[in-house]
């Protein structure tokens, strides 16, 4: 397997621009079809359109604040899957996390995790590092574990900061192998895509498809 064949398996191609048309997202879902890409990651609205081209279609759920209420992410989480979502990326509620409420979070997830595996849809969890300490990120991956999130991933793209190598180590080390890891935000070269993969990685999520691969 080449380095861009690695790239490519790896990457949930990113169509979450507000301005976002549907023909951003066939185009997008075309590219996830030719190039063997590990899914298009798009919101809800858009999981139909996507799912007329490729069936690895990511959907977000709270995004991309985490703070809608916990009854509405649910019923997003639910419906996202009947549209035809086979992954969901969740956005935790931050702010509730910041500011201790460590239970919540977890009260937050777990029936939404359990859900989508019951339909057989893995989670991954975004944790938006760039807001929290190094003990916090630790502490959101044990919770994230402990709910039995399929991924926890640094960003989603829309806050002051992306992935860095230190986070994501930090997170690789938190989860201890028992969840995977994926890379967002700020990840816009073949160099940045090669480097979260070195890591240890198995998910870079970004909207630079050309930048990366081409």
């Amino acid at each position: 397997m080449t380095e861009k064949d690695r790239i490519a398996r790896a990457l949930d191609l990113a169509v979450l621009k507000p301005t976002a048309t549907r023909q951003d997202v066939i185009d997008a879902a075309e590219l996830v079809e030719k190039h063997g890409l590990a899914s298009i990651c798009v919101a809800p609205c858009n999981i139909a359109v996507a799912r007329k081209i490729t069936k690895r279609v990511c959907a977000v759920i709270g995004f991309p604040h985490g703070n809608s209420l916990v009854e509405a992410k649910n019923v997003e989480a639910v419906r996202a899957i009947d549209y035809g979502a086979a992954e969901l990326d969740v956005v935790m509620n931050y702010g509730r996390f910041i500011e201790g409420h460590w239970t919540t979070t977890g009260s937050e997830l777990r029936p939404l995790i359990d859900k989508a595996h019951s339909c057989g849809v893995p989670v991954k969890v975004i944790l938006e590092t760039c807001y929290l300490t190094p003990e916090q990120i630790t502490k959101a991956c044990e919770i994230c574990v402990s709910c039995k999130a399929d991924w926890v991933k640094t960003s989603t793209g829309y806050a002051d900061g992306g992935a860095t190598p230190g986070v994501v180590q930090l997170m690789l080390d938190a989860v201890q192998g028992k969840a995977q890891v994926k890379a967002s935000g700020g990840i816009k070269t073949y160099h940045d895509a090669k480097t979260y993969l070195d890591l240890g990685c198995t998910r870079i999520g970004s909207s630079k498809f050309h930048e990366l691969l081409l």
